[in-house]
């Protein structure tokens, strides 16, 4: 009896010894396990949806050669899935245009870096819109329809001699599969905007025009000036004769009535 007990003893203190060396290399694991701020970092960053905005002045004859420049250079990054959702440019005195475009990071950095080689950065902004809100709960709200698609499936697939029955389950899938496919391309849409980045640009002349140019568009703008000016003065002048009219009126009648009162007292 007492060499089972001292068997029994010595079992114990053999797992206790092969658990307690175990423990630090179980901490181990579990310190390794631990996500890295880095690593957490990334993650929250994840669902953000970057928006650039970017303002560019160069020479007057330059706007256009610029203009058709960045949008070969966005037809050239097809690896970065580059594309142009607006493009719009207007000539004259002070020629400007304007251009929207979506590509993924590296492909924005190299539409910002033709553009700054070739004009001088007046203003330049980013934006983030978080995005990880919408996309989990369209991920959530698929997930369910999903699965109430699967159990309307499988009652159907049961069969039933009830056509009443097996006409409102198929109204109720096709329903659901449309629900589906709708949150499926807002889904889409979401992670569209999160994998790529937009790129907005404004593109115009130097605001510093030479000493004469104001003096010369106010020259060639003198005939329109003078005319309106003439126009205005007309249409003073004819506000002005019925009023002058009706003053004249009331300074006689006045007058005559101060002239009657005199002579009566």
């Amino acid at each position: 009896m007492a060499r089972q007990f001292f068997i029994f003893l010595f079992i114990a203190l053999v797992a206790g010894c092969a658990k307690t060396g175990e423990a630090p290399a179980s901490a181990a694991a579990a310190a390794e396990d631990l996500p890295s701020e880095a690593t957490t970092r990334a993650e929250a960053n994840r669902f953000l949806a970057y928006e650039h905005t970017i303002a560019i002045e160069t020479d007057a004859e330059k706007i256009a050669p610029l203009f058709d420049a960045v949008q070969a250079a966005c037809r050239a990054a097809a690896e970065d899935a580059c594309a142009i959702l607006n493009a719009s440019v207007s000539s004259g005195d002070a020629p400007s245009a304007n251009l929207r475009f979506r590509a993924k990071a590296q492909g924005i950095q190299k539409l910002i870096a033709v553009l700054s080689s070739q004009g001088e950065v007046a203003g330049k902004s980013t934006s983030a819109e978080d995005l990880a809100g919408p996309i989990a709960d369209t991920a959530k709200q698929l997930a369910m329809l999903t699965d109430y698609r699967d159990k309307l499936e499988a009652l159907r697939n049961r069969g039933s001699s009830d056509i009443e029955v097996l006409m409102k389950l198929t109204r109720e899938l096709a329903q659901v599969q449309s629900e589906i496919e709708g949150l499926t391309g807002s889904q889409a849409g979401l992670m569209q905007r999160v994998n790529t980045e937009i790129l907005n640009v404004t593109l115009r002349s130097y605001e510093s025009e030479s000493f004469w140019r104001p003096i010369a568009d106010s020259a060639s703008d003198f005939g329109n000036d003078f005319s309106y000016a003439i126009a205005s003065a007309l249409t003073a002048v004819a506000y002005l004769i019925p009023w002058g009219a009706l003053l004249l009126l009331i300074f006689l009648g006045v007058r005559k009535l101060l002239r009657w009162r005199k002579k009566s007292a």
